[in-house]
């Protein structure tokens, strides 16, 4: 922390209330230094202790999570930013008042001997949290529980000098605890392994659906994405890998949603004596440490360890009741130990470098292009620290499995419907909701988001909506180009059976990327004339887009892209890559009809609504619309191959009355 920062941060603290140490307070903290200096004499060791004068918690809310800070000041003269490390003794409950406990603080710097600090603390503050703004979003200010973790510290001595210290050290005990459980200590190799293999889950072993830009609008995709927003956040959420009854999948060990081609490469690294063989993810270990395990282990894949990110390492006691059976969700909204997922795989390798110190090379499979360049940064500096000889990043194919609106619907239904329920619960101020009342309430995760929430169809853009007949018309016109091109293709291009495959749309012409009245090509509701003017070439990507214009129109002068086929998760891309056009040959040259419209995307909407189950949620939704987004692909969806146990296919009219459930009580 710079001068000015410990300056600020110091002025900040002097004008928040401090806990006043009382006589009582004061003589039990004695006697509680005073035994512990002795147990620490008595084993060979040596401290010197230092009193405290004051102490208190500082909210910090300069992250999305408020931090607790404790600020303690000292009766010394030693200059505490030299301290290096901080360790933490075990807590005991101070027994003269309530949420209070005490820990033995040993600060380590660079003397012989360290220095014992005594802490009385408050285990939980309330606080408020002021207004904020993040995303465009804003929230309220509101009162909220700060638990302290004790892993934030600011130091003053007596001369008014500071110190701001994080303790780091709980990443080592989590990993510890987490590499002594794993199948490596409990089922020791014969050799020492010289080796290490390390494989990304998401997207790289396993095709992890998500949502689709075809269906959603970019702004829900975003908030079912962010964390205890709409629920627990994509990542964090186990419905988002919830792909069908458990049985059949273990049955079929979830056939076509494995990537077979790196699935290859592991079985190979599993069976190599001289490797270690490990899956590494950001999900967590909770609510995933049931799940993942057993979808590896349904595919025959025995890694040497399984690194769920632990955090939350302890399931949270913030629980609510969903789908009006016993089932529960889980928020987990204990304090995360690593700053991201980045972090806790740096943590992860170093960890099995320290316990496994044979490791000379690391080779890594992932398929995020932004970790690979930190990954290789970080892999180079283990280099030249000379702790690996060799290390290498391979690059995997971002891939998602096929396109299935049906579950996409499904799964987001199910997230909405509980926010639902779970906001009702505590509106109503039931006792269902919130399992164990007992608990304080750190953070309420319906706080983020206080209101009912139902979909619509929004407007995304200005488009031409292509006729019926206009769109059967070109399948009929370019699928044998389409078909060649793909062959030529899957000829460069490993094509993996249960990966997203293109499909075609063909239905709408973009003219602008926002909400005008008044287009390039017409007004609002104008019915227009195309012409094919332009055919992407394919044989490099798995697509074929068409270079069309008003029917009339001088060439070269003003064009618009029609995309025919693509895959559903591209559809944000394509159209802003540069493509190369060849012309169409006379057969190509088709006329095609369609109107200007608003194109639109399923959003959600939020509503308040009075404390009656009995009642309806007011919010109007045009059913029309969402089962035509849903059912955009729908001549290719009733001829893509079923490769999992349940359906896929377009969403037909029977499917509507989940729709309707949207209108939530």
């Amino acid at each position: 922390m710079s001068t000015a920062e410990e300056k600020a941060l110091a002025e900040q603290l002097v004008a928040e209330e401090t806990e006043k140490i009382d006589i009582v307070a004061k003589e039990w903290i004695q006697a509680e230094s005073e035994k512990e200096v002795k147990r620490i004499r008595d084993v060979g060791s040596s401290v010197i202790p230092l009193k405290t004068l004051n102490c208190g918690i500082i909210p910090n809310f300069d992250n999305k999570k408020p931090k607790a800070i404790n600020r303690i000041e000292l009766d010394t003269n030693v200059d505490l930013s030299k301290i290096q490390q901080i360790m933490v003794s075990p807590a005991i409950p101070y027994p003269h008042k309530e949420q209070f406990n005490y820990v033995n603080l040993i600060l380590v710097t660079g003397q012989p001997i360290p220095f014992l600090a005594p802490y009385l603390y408050q285990t939980n503050l309330k606080v408020t949290q002021p207004e904020r703004e993040e995303d465009g979003r804003k929230y309220p200010s509101k009162q909220i529980v700060l638990k302290n973790d004790l892993r934030e510290y600011f130091l003053i001595n007596k001369n008014g000098i500071c110190a701001r210290f994080t303790i780091h050290e709980y990443h080592n005990g989590i990993l510890q605890r987490q590499f002594e459980a794993s199948r490596f200590v409990n089922h020791p190799p014969h050799l020492p392994p010289r080796r290490l293999a390390v494989f990304d889950f998401d997207n790289t072993l396993f095709f992890s659906p998500q949502l689709s830009p075809t269906i959603w609008h970019s702004r829900i995709r975003s908030l079912v994405t962010a964390e205890s927003v709409y629920g627990p956040g994509w990542w964090r959420d186990v419905r988002s890998l919830e792909l069908g009854p458990l049985d059949d999948l273990k049955q079929t060990a979830w056939k076509g949603y494995w990537n077979e081609e790196i699935v290859s490469k592991a079985r190979a690294c599993i069976q190599d004596p001289h490797t270690m063989t490990v899956v590494l993810t950001g999900r967590r270990h909770h609510p995933f440490s049931p799940l993942v395990p057993t979808m590896l282990e349904a595919k025959g894949l025995k890694f040497d360890l399984i690194g769920l990110r632990p955090d939350p390492e302890a399931v949270s006691e913030y629980r609510w009741k969903v789908d009006g059976k016993n089932k529960e969700l889980n928020y987990n909204l204990s304090a995360s130990v690593f700053q991201s997922t980045m972090h806790f795989k740096q943590c992860f390798l170093v960890n099995i470098l320290h316990h496994v110190p044979t490791i000379k090379e690391i080779t890594m499979w992932d398929d995020r292009v932004a970790h690979l360049k930190r990954f290789k940064d970080f892999l180079n500096a283990l280099r030249r620290k000379r702790l690996i000889d060799r290390n290498r990043i391979i690059e995997v194919p971002s891939l998602r499995p096929k396109y299935n609106p049906k579950w996409e619907k499904d799964v987001m239904t199910r997230i909405v419907e509980t926010h639902n329920l779970a906001l009702l619960a505590r509106n109503c101020g039931k006792t269902y909701g919130k399992i164990d009342d007992s608990q304080p309430r750190e953070e309420d995760p319906l706080s983020m988001t206080e209101n009912y929430l139902g979909f619509v169809p929004t407007a995304v853009a200005t488009s031409i909506q292509l006729s019926q007949e206009s769109m059967e018309r070109l399948k009929q016109t370019f699928e044998p180009l389409f078909q060649e091109s793909m062959k030529r293709y899957g000829q460069k291009t490993t094509i993996h059976p249960g990966a997203e495959s293109p499909l075609f749309f063909g239905d709408f012409v973009q003219l602008e990327s926002k909400i005008v009245q008044y287009s390039c090509c017409g007004n609002l509701d104008q019915h227009v004339s195309l012409g094919i003017v332009g055919i992407s070439q394919t044989s490099s990507n798995p697509w074929l887009l068409l270079k069309v214009a008003i029917k009339g129109a001088k060439r070269g002068n003003h064009y618009h892209i029609l995309p025919l086929w693509y895959k559903p998760s591209e559809e944000d891309l394509i159209t802003r890559r540069s493509h190369h056009w060849v012309d169409p040959t006379n057969s190509q040259k088709i006329h095609i009809e369609g109107r200007v419209v608003h194109e639109k995307r399923i959003t959600v909407v939020e509503s308040t609504q009075r404390c009656d189950s009995n009642k309806k949620q007011n919010i109007d939704l045009d059913e029309d619309a969402i089962h035509a987004i849903l059912n955009r692909a729908s001549i290719n969806l009733k001829n893509q191959n079923d490769s999992v146990h349940h359906k896929r296919g377009s969403i037909t009219n029977s499917n509507t009355d989940h729709i309707k459930k949207i209108k939530h009580h």
